[in-house]
């Protein structure tokens, strides 16, 4: 197993070697383009196509105030080659004199078996005409080989080199900064080192791209990372209660969002339990159905079974917090929240 890793450790890191000279070779034309009439500099593009056909949007976003069909709001374009190109790239069109006259959102990349590979943006038009070529920022075009400063940063965090592992994950930062892999990989390097206010900001740069993490599993363990940090600056630190509050908000917002993914998951529904539970407004009917979905899910949750005797007693369910508590120690009769529940309940039915 170690002989295996070794081997695709040393090919990662040949495979990263060589991007000087791969970024050097010219996959494409690359071409300056100009902003304005006026702009006697302009910046470089790769050329990816051309657009064979305009037409109007067949669905609209959630800001779009409009709500009706524009024309020349759609945009179907061939590409040259769509390596570098994925849905959520921002790609410019531009006319025969090299001037910008459209920018455009990629909707959809995909193959045909008479047109080769082709996408769907999404833009306003209006300037634009059949033919006109469509570029990608040469910068934003060498985003393709951050994966391969990704790969190396999995191998050495695999490996134990946090430090070059953090290195490496930066350096597919730099060229493509809004990498959602990346971001969470270093995020929970960071996490691990116990350095919260690091991990979060890199978890919420991922959340920001989302829709570019392709494994269902990655998209979970972001969301529930993200809720674990919230909860822990709710519950065990020190902050402003104003602040608390809005943490407390988006906990509950992130753990939703995970359980669309794995409805499953013991940690989550355990999260959204004391988020309820344990609020300035609670609803412990929430609080309580989360709970048992948590025991449902592992019959041997110590905290499950001492978060309902909590809230059992809360409502002077003396009884059925007894029930639970002994059920919280069954299950771990180490539990100190288990032990001091029962020892208070015991000390309220001697005083009675």
């Amino acid at each position: 197993m170690k002989k295996t890793t070794a081997i695709i450790g040393a090919l990662i890191i040949t495979a990263s070697a060589a991007y000087a000279s791969m970024k050097m070779e010219e996959g494409f034309e690359r071409i300056t383009v100009f902003t304005s009439q006026t702009d006697k500099e302009g910046w470089t593009a790769v050329l990816k196509g051309k657009i064979v056909s305009y037409s109007s949007k067949d669905e609209f976003d959630q800001e779009d105030l409009i709500g009706s069909s524009q024309e020349k709001s759609k945009a179907t374009v061939r590409l040259y080659n769509r390596e570098g190109v994925s849905e959520g790239n921002i790609l410019y069109v531009i006319n025969d004199k090299n001037l910008i006259v459209a920018k455009m959102k990629v909707r959809t990349v995909f193959k045909t078996v008479s047109f080769g590979d082709m996408l769907v943006g999404y833009g306003n038009f209006r300037l634009g005409s059949v033919g006109d070529r469509v570029i990608q920022k040469a910068e934003d075009e060498n985003a393709k080989y951050a994966y391969i400063y990704k790969a190396r940063g999995d191998y050495y965090d695999n490996t134990g080199g946090e430090g070059e592992a953090i290195r490496e994950y930066k350096e597919a930062l730099k060229l493509d900064k809004n990498n959602p892999e990346a971001h969470l990989a270093l995020g929970m390097i960071y996490l691990k080192q116990g350095l919260d206010q690091f991990a979060i900001k890199e978890f919420q740069e991922s959340y920001r791209n989302m829709a570019r993490l392709y494994d269902k599993s990655d998209k979970f363990q972001l969301l529930e990372n993200m809720a674990q940090v919230r909860y822990r600056e709710v519950y065990e630190s020190f902050l402003p209660q104003k602040l608390k509050d809005k943490y407390r908000d988006e906990g509950k917002k992130y753990c939703g969002e995970a359980l669309r993914i794995n409805p499953a998951s013991e940690k989550i529904n355990y999260l959204l339990g004391v988020f309820h539970y344990r609020s300035p407004n609670p609803d412990d009917k929430i609080a309580r159905d989360y709970f048992l979905k948590v025991i449902e899910i592992n019959p041997l949750n110590a905290d499950a079974f001492v978060s309902l005797a909590e809230l059992y007693y809360r409502h002077e369910n003396q009884g059925k917090a007894r029930l639970y508590a002994e059920k919280a120690l069954e299950a771990d009769p180490t539990n100190p929240r288990a032990q001091k529940m029962v020892k208070y309940l015991d000390s309220k039915l001697e005083v009675k």
